[in-house]
């Protein structure tokens, strides 16, 4: 009797043991698991240097408390082992930018790697099963000498906790796409006539003159200039049919006038080059005084 005292007694005690393992494993699963899932894992931004205003993107993207506890973070990004900025394959300068939280309008730019912006960014407050829409912007304002091309930055959109601890992270590459452009102007002694620019070319005379005008073209990289005379290369009088042929020369480049012509830059850099006009007047012997005039049209395309 006393031996069945005896173990009926221990029976309750190891019961509880075993309650108290069970509950254990319970305790354990609950933890904060979160998700970033962007809608897209590139963001490509295209953008002409020669138009005015910045290259600006957005990507959304869903942060998701999968676990069974509440996940209280912050939302930034950090380089994925490469310099701020975004740059290309060639020497061509990097182009810096901003990142930027818009709940918040939070800075969480990884200038020096990750954001330090911590004292001042937007924390997440997520229950399980909880789920919150972001929205990242990226702005960048790349100089108006910069090449064409595509410039990149691979970073990871992350959140983390109040001791820096990564809580979740997702990577994005971000890609600016620099269009290829050019544009045509001239500068000099030149007047406005009906919407177009007027040369005084003053009285004619035979050979070789240096006009006071320059054509410029500022480009992104290749292209070609295309030269067309309404005349055919001739300076028509002004109610007759008499004519002055003359040439033109665009820098060192001869340009035949009676048809379409031009000439190519095929150098992928950018470009401000300048082009001093010069002319060569034939002959007047015999010609009908009164003005004398043709119609040039400059025109450029990127390559």
């Amino acid at each position: 009797m006393i031996v069945r005292g005896t173990s009926w007694a221990r029976w309750p005690y190891l019961c509880a043991a075993a309650f108290g393992l069970a509950a254990a494993p319970s305790a354990a699963q609950a933890a904060c698991v979160l998700s970033i899932e962007p809608a897209q894992d590139e963001l490509l931004i295209r953008h002409n240097v020669l138009e005015p205003g910045a290259a600006y993107g957005t990507i959304e993207l869903n942060i998701v408390n999968r676990g069974d506890s509440e996940c209280i973070g912050q939302l930034g990004a950090s380089l994925r082992g490469e310099q701020y900025g975004f740059r290309s394959g060639s020497s061509a300068p990097s182009i810096l930018y901003q990142l930027v939280d818009e709940k918040s309008r939070s800075d969480i730019t990884p200038r020096t790697g990750r954001n330090l912006d911590r004292a001042g960014g937007r924390m997440l407050h997520l229950a399980p099963g909880e789920r919150s829409l972001e929205v990242i912007s990226v702005t960048a304002l790349p100089d108006e000498a910069t090449s064409q091309g595509r410039y990149v930055q691979s970073l990871d959109l992350t959140v983390t906790d109040a001791s820096g601890m990564s809580l979740a992270a997702a990577p994005l590459t971000l890609g600016l796409d620099i269009v290829s452009a050019a544009l045509i102007g001239v500068k000099g002694e030149v007047s406005r006539v009906r919407g177009g620019l007027s040369v005084d070319l003053g009285e004619l005379e035979p050979g070789e003159r240096k006009l006071p005008v320059t054509l410029y073209v500022v480009s992104t990289g290749a292209y070609r200039v295309s030269v067309s005379s309404l005349n055919l290369g001739r300076l028509k009088h002004v109610g007759s049919q008499w004519y002055v042929s003359y040439r033109m020369w665009l820098g060192g480049q001869s340009l035949d006038l009676s048809a379409l012509d031009g000439f190519d830059v095929t150098s992928d850099r950018w470009h401000f080059d300048d082009y001093p006009v010069r002319i060569e007047i034939g002959e007047t012997e015999g010609k009908r005084a009164g003005n004398y005039s043709d119609r040039v049209m400059l025109t450029v395309a990127a390559l």
